[in-house]
């Protein structure tokens, strides 16, 4: 089975004539010319996670597929899970890797991927590498940001966790989600 069904790929700031060996495949224009100025790489693949945990109806289940997900705990990453309308999990994304104690990742990085997949809500959220999962000062800013953002692309923010080893902290059960 094709680990990887679904690619698209595009090339970084080639520039060609129209032709039919043109990605577009058109043919020929007098004069015309497409330019390529950004690569974006969008891989559909099937997560290592048990089936249970498709739909995304609590933040104990969302952070149970972080964990599964989060590629190490020896730098902080941040990941953003897109959710079909009935909260499934249709992709997810790594959208930042930092260091030991911190990882900077913002609204571009998010939702560019999620508009491209297509997402109609997504879930956002870190592993802290302490094991602690009290948000910091900037944990609260980006969760604003990142609000914010979803609220003018019309893609919500359901939630945003931070993963400890055994435990998680969930802005939206807090009543931190809230403008």
């Amino acid at each position: 089975m094709n680990k990887h069904p679904f690619t698209m790929s595009f090339p970084i700031g080639q520039q060609s004539q129209l032709s039919e060996n043109s990605p577009s495949g058109m043919p020929e224009q007098a004069g015309a010319k497409v330019t390529y100025v950004r690569e974006l790489t969008l891989k559909y693949r099937g997560p290592k996670r048990p089936a249970d945990l498709d739909a995304i109806l609590s933040p104990e289940k969302a952070a149970a597929f972080m964990r599964q997900v989060l590629p190490d705990n020896v730098r902080e990453h941040f990941l953003t899970l897109f959710l079909n309308s009935a909260n499934r999990v249709v992709g997810y994304f790594v959208a930042a890797t930092g260091t030991a104690n911190s990882c900077q990742v913002g609204a571009t990085e998010v939702f560019q991927a999620a508009v491209v997949a297509g997402a109609v809500a997504i879930v956002v959220g870190h592993n802290h590498t302490s094991g602690e999962t009290t948000p910091s000062l900037e944990d609260r800013v980006v969760t604003k940001r990142l609000r914010e953002a979803g609220e003018l692309l019309g893609i919500p923010v359901l939630d945003h966790l931070i993963i400890g080893i055994d435990h998680h902290f969930s802005f939206r059960e807090s009543g931190q989600m809230e403008p």
